[in-house]
């Protein structure tokens, strides 16, 4: 590794830690000035697109605002990406800077920060509105909240049958409420990935945000949604404390009323999402633990989201941004 990192970077590390990683391995690379962020992916072709999106979206964003992203550092040759063997295994390699900050996961909340974050998610999708690229605006996964249909199929996966009972309906009230939809919706390229370790904070306020791999073409909303529903895992009233976000975001980036009437709806999917993908995960990975880190979590919060009456929370967000 050390090798390598000199070779197709000229950078010699000080030291090399591994970090947690869902579907890639990630190492923070210290030198005697700066960090990096090097990453490592299984070198197929649908990934060495995906990531080359990646590094054109975060090229552009680091021309209009510096350090709040990561940025992709070049190799030796100029190129971003490539394709280099160790330990007798080919991988596609990226490295990217580092930013400095507390995780959101690890630092006390309060309203504050919360519409720091709203505010912040706004300002990013503002930047991303005019972004455009083909395959991410193709591309269909079981991340993406408009194709929750895709995580169906790990529902059976869900130990309980108390359990993939409120799932199950989740999934119901998605087909009912957002489906006929998802045709009016605004729709443009959003982070979709704004979770508690992918998003940093500095002085009580969000400074930063890591983690473009999930990049999608999809529904504006989902980005606030995703956000809120990350940022509210582990309070007793979710509702309450994501208020401030949607407040923030909508100050910045105005939510449409249909926008905000589905968004209960657009949380219980991530959240839906989130314990499908983790009993999954689970079932074939058992020894990646940050497959499955939030997984506790969710339920909690899916079994509080479950007791709230959507029509409560329409109303209660509703009023909230007026």
């Amino acid at each position: 590794m050390d090798e390598l990192i000199q070779e197709h970077f000229a950078i010699i590390p000080v030291e090399i830690k591994k970090l947690n990683g869902y579907d890639n391995a990630n190492f923070l690379i210290t030198t005697e000035h700066k960090k990096y962020i090097l990453k490592a992916y299984h070198p197929d072709f649908e990934t060495m697109e995906l990531l080359k999106a990646e590094n054109l979206i975060l090229l552009t964003l680091q021309k209009k605002s510096k350090d709040i992203y990561p940025s992709p550092i070049p190799f030796t040759d100029g190129s971003y990406l490539k394709i280099i063997e160790t330990d007798s295994k080919k991988y596609i390699w990226q490295l990217l800077s580092f930013l400095d900050g507390e995780f959101l996961g690890e630092v006390i909340h309060n309203k504050e920060m919360f519409r720091s974050l709203g505010k912040f998610l706004a300002e990013t999708d503002l930047r991303l509105k005019t972004l455009h690229h083909p395959i991410i605006e193709t591309r269909r996964w079981k991340w993406d909240i408009q194709y929750l249909y895709l995580s169906e199929k790990y529902i059976e996966d869900i130990p309980h049958i108390s359990n993939r009972q409120v799932v199950r309906r989740f999934f119901r009230l998605f087909d009912e409420h957002i489906v006929p939809l998802l045709p009016v919706l605004r729709k443009q390229i959003i982070h979709n990935d704004a979770n508690e370790w992918n998003v940093l904070t500095k002085n009580n306020r969000v400074s930063g945000m890591i983690d473009f791999n999930d990049l999608s073409y999809t529904c504006l909303v989902n980005e606030p949604a995703i956000a809120l529903t990350y940022a509210c895992f582990d309070k007793k009233d979710p509702l309450e404390w994501a208020i401030p976000i949607i407040k923030a975001y909508h100050r910045v980036l105005p939510l449409e009323a249909i926008e905000l009437k589905i968004l209960y709806y657009l949380v219980a999917a991530r959240l839906s999402q989130s314990v499908c993908n983790a009993a999954y995960a689970r079932k074939i990975i058992p020894e990646n633990e940050h497959a499955f880190v939030s997984e506790e979590k969710a339920w909690r919060m899916l079994h509080i989201w479950a007791d709230i009456d959507p029509a409560d929370a329409e109303k209660i967000i509703t009023e909230a941004v007026k």
